[in-house]
């Protein structure tokens, strides 16, 4: 017979909390997909009473002890080219990060073929706002939330970590918080839409049009509203980034990053960014490297 060490930590053990509805103002209800290191007590307690139809039971003094912790957690914001999620096929992916200790939230937002920019936004910003209200059924530490994002993804994670200084995205859902973030990071996501009017591989004016719509695109000025280099100043207070990019990427150009890790740092604000040799648009890209980064970051800062 050989003998197996338990670890008491149960750092390997991640639990899914599905379909968490963080709005209905909208007209449709909008979710959060919730990885967990440690599923609070109160909450799972919550949701099993819902499942089973039965009254919620009262917890011991030790479940409430466990369900009194607040943990870190990152907010995810999975690439779709702006249009519709599929909110459920990313989530193996944010695995490793939920085992490193962090609440992973995966984001459901309004696609732009329902509502244009800013939609998109403004709904990522209310979960934010919505996990900071709700902070202590969920077990999150509300000064100690990130966002993290790939492609549009990323490009909407750069917004938000752009504009924590600003109320410009803000609506009236959970006004009592705010929208600003601990750290953001982005994986090859679009940081100057300048670039796209005269070449890249979207045609103009379809790319506009699909993210502002078509009479918002005819204005010039709303191309460095959706900018996130747009919002960068010397005089405010920002989050530190990591930005990542494969350096073979024929979706998003490589520049992009590069634009945006130059704003900062002439700035004068934290950044690093990592190139990842070989990597095209999110193929080749997830390795274990990037996802080690990338939580030795959230560790950092988070």
């Amino acid at each position: 017979m050989k003998i197996l060490y338990a670890d008491r930590s149960d750092r390997n053990y991640v639990r899914c909390v599905n379909d968490v509805v963080y709005d209905t103002s909208k007209g449709i209800p909008l979710h959060l997909q919730m990885l967990y290191p440690q599923v609070p007590s109160e909450l799972a307690e919550i949701r099993a009473a819902e499942r089973d139809g039965r009254p919620k039971r009262e917890l011991s003094e030790a479940e409430e002890k466990r369900s009194a912790r607040s943990m870190p957690c990152i907010v995810y914001v999975q690439g779709s080219a702006w249009g519709k999620q599929d909110i459920y096929g990313t989530l193996p992916m944010l695995v490793d990060i939920a085992r490193m200790g962090f609440v992973v939230a995966s984001v459901e937002y309004r696609p732009v073929t329902m509502e244009p920019f800013p939609g998109f936004v403004m709904d990522v910003k209310a979960a934010i706002r919505f996990l900071k209200a709700n902070a202590d059924l969920y077990g999150i530490d509300p000064d100690r939330i990130a966002i993290w994002g790939c492609s549009s993804g990323g490009h909407t994670s750069l917004m938000v970590g752009s504009t924590g200084w600003t109320k410009e995205f803000d609506d009236d859902r959970y006004p009592e918080q705010d929208s600003s973030v601990a750290a953001c990071v982005a994986y090859y996501g679009v940081a100057e839409f300048s670039r796209f009017w005269k070449d890249g591989p979207f045609p103009r004016p379809q790319l506009f049009d699909h993210i502002l719509g078509k009479e918002a695109a005819k204005d010039p000025d709303n191309v460095a509203r959706i900018s996130p280099v747009t919002y960068i100043h010397p005089e405010q207070a920002y989050p530190p980034f990591l930005l990542i990019h494969g350096d073979m990427d024929q979706i998003v150009p490589f520049e992009q990053s590069e634009i945006m890790y130059g704003k900062l740092t002439e700035c004068g604000h934290r950044a690093d960014f990592y190139q990842v040799r070989g990597a095209g648009h999110g193929t080749a890209f997830w390795t274990k490297e990037v996802l080690d980064i990338t939580g030795q970051f959230f560790k950092a800062y988070v």
